[in-house]
This record gives structure tokens, sequence and C-alpha cells, in this order.
């Protein structure tokens, strides 16, 4: 094999792989940009937002590694090929390995973060890491959680009328609307402890793991304790 034709390839592979992923990383921040946005748009992403900037950055970290070492196997191969000797065999098939395993990470990557379906697929990750070995029984529509869900919403929203917490005049005219901010509310004002809002919270979480990972079964144990955290609520003075 020609010494030139090494140097040539191996020093094209080194620039198109480190172009290739200051390309991806660009896009990656205008995506990341995008789900901040509607993030803020929609409370309810919250969660998936913080579960996605996860999995992302460990899949970027990854990348990152494997992208420097395919450079610098690339650079050892034109640094060690001379004009009377080309450089090893095994040396080249490592490096060459190196530069199409980043190539294919990055291309992964690219296909991930603009998955359409990636909030569902968030959720659905983030529900089986929650979920406890299921018993028979345990389980019920998500349609009975939903219902659940809508009384605890109805029970904040009338003790934060009751309480005076919701827009007053001269703001933009919007109250605490979702459970995160309506419990943020009561425990600014004093009315619940920590627990109860990090329980609060928790239950918001289920709901919006379960809504946008559109899964129709929820767990009757979530459905028991959304239901007695309502009551808990209508009994705040």
């Amino acid at each position: 094999m020609s010494t030139d034709y090494v140097y040539w390839t191996f020093t094209a592979a080194a620039q198109c792989v480190s172009t290739f992923v200051a390309l991806l990383l660009t896009g990656y921040a205008l995506v990341l940009a995008q789900i901040e946005a509607a993030r803020e748009r929609d409370d309810s992403l919250q969660e998936l937002h913080t579960v996605l900037r996860a999995s992302y950055h460990a899949r970027l970290t990854v990348l990152a590694w494997l992208t420097a070492l395919a450079v610098l196997l690339s650079l050892l191969v034109v640094w060690v090929n001379r004009s009377d000797h080309t450089a090893p065999p095994w040396m080249m098939s490592f490096a060459a390995l190196a530069d199409i395993v980043a190539m294919v990470a990055g291309l992964a990557f690219v296909v991930t973060i603009i998955d359409p379906r990636r909030y569902q697929k968030a959720a659905e990750r983030e529900l089986e890491h929650q979920q406890v070995a299921a018993q028979p029984g345990t389980v019920t529509s998500a349609e009975v959680f939903f219902k659940a869900f809508r009384q605890l919403e109805r029970a904040l929203r009338d003790q934060i009328k009751r309480q005076g917490l919701g827009a007053e005049p001269g703001d933009d005219g919007k109250g605490p609307s979702s459970v995160r901010q309506m419990a943020a509310a009561l425990l600014d004002n004093g009315s619940i402890g920590e627990d109860f809002h990090a329980e609060l919270l928790q239950v918001a979480k289920y709901r919006n793991l379960l809504f946008h990972g559109h899964v129709k079964q929820a767990d009757t144990g979530m459905v028991e304790r959304t239901t007695r955290d309502a009551a808990l609520v209508r009994q705040l003075a």
C-alpha cells in the first residue's frame, strides 16, 4: 500500500470525524433549545426534560471520548507512516474501526435527538425504572388514575382560591395552574409541609409520565395515593 495513500486517507479521516462531531454538537445545541422552549410552554414536560438531558449527556460523553480516540489513532497512523514503510496493518485497522464506530455512533445519536417520539420513549423508560414488581390486581386503567388526579387538581384549585393565592390585580392575570405550581404556592404560604409538597410532586410526576408515555394502565397504589392526597388537600385549613 502506498505511503502517500495511507497519509492522505488517515489525515482526511481525522478531519472528517472531528468536523462531523462539531456539526453534531451544533445541531444538539439547537435541539436542546427547542426542548427547553417546549418545557417552558408545558410544565408537565419538566420530568421528561430532565430525563432526556441526562440521557443525552451520557451518550455525548461516550461519543466525545470515542471521537477523541478515533482522531488520535488516525493521527498516530499518520505520524508512524514513513516514506520508506507504511504504518503497521493492525494500527491502521484499529484506527479505521474507531473512525467507523465514531461516525456510526454520531449518526445514531442524531436519529435519537430528532425522534418525534422522544418524549414518549423517555416516559416509558422512566416508568419502567419506577415500576415495582407487578402483582395480580395491582394495575388498573389509566383513566381511573386520571380521574383521581383531576379530583386532586380540583381540590388544590379550590384551596388556592379559598386562601387567596390566585392572580392579583396588576399581574399578568394568571395564577398557579399546574399541580406543581399550586403545591409550591401552598408550600410558600405555609399551608402544607415539605413532606406533603414532595408527595404532590411525586403524584404529578407519575401523571406526566403516564400521559406523555401514552400508557394505558396505571398502578393501583398510585390511584389510592392520589385519592388520599385529594382528601388531605380538602381538609387543609
